[in-house]
């Protein structure tokens, strides 16, 4: 009997104060037209500690990335917003925590600005190539990828009231020839 409570007091001090700190993708809004732009915030929530890392992130045709911006919070060189590696790779987003304490608890990494390019459902994720930080070593969290709807560009209503005309105007002249 006393072993099991041993076991028992072994696993509640190793596994009862273990956190899921997650790192999301959270788009302004689901869903959009092709030529629109669209803010997508990288949040990290349920963190103990975390004093920087390197994301990199995955997309589809549909989306390009037209900004970035690191919170202020986080100290990095202005070239440490990665590149692209190819359409559907941005890679080495850079912060860290140099002149400021580890972050801890739910906060904004970094606000990126995508620009909707093709119509149909694009997926945004954190690629696993990504590193995160605590004073300690490396974490690794959970990643929390998100979808956004790009829609086709829907004709305005000028273009429905100018062929509505246009068709009248044709009619009109259809039945009234003048001889």
């Amino acid at each position: 009997m006393m072993w099991v409570k041993l076991i028992v007091l072994l696993v509640l001090l190793f596994f009862g104060s273990v956190q899921a700190a997650t790192v999301s993708l959270i788009p302004d809004r689901s869903s959009v037209s092709v030529g629109d732009q669209l803010s997508v915030e990288i949040i990290g929530s349920d963190f103990l500690s975390l004093s920087g890392g390197t994301m990199d992130l995955g997309m589809d045709d549909r989306v390009q990335v037209q900004a970035i911006s690191i919170d202020p919070y986080w100290d990095f060189l202005s070239s440490s917003i990665g590149s692209s590696q190819s359409p559907e790779v941005w890679t080495g987003i850079e912060f860290s925590t140099l002149f400021n304490p580890p972050a801890s608890g739910d906060f904004l990494i970094a606000t990126i600005v995508f620009e909707a390019m093709n119509a149909g459902i694009s997926n945004l994720s954190i690629l696993q190539s990504s590193e995160f930080y605590d004073p300690s070593g490396v974490l690794f969290p959970d990643t929390i990828a998100s979808q956004v709807i790009v829609s086709p560009v829907p004709l305005p209503p000028a273009i429905w009231l100018f062929a509505m005309g246009l068709m009248g105007m044709f009619r009109f002249a259809a039945t009234h020839r003048i001889p």
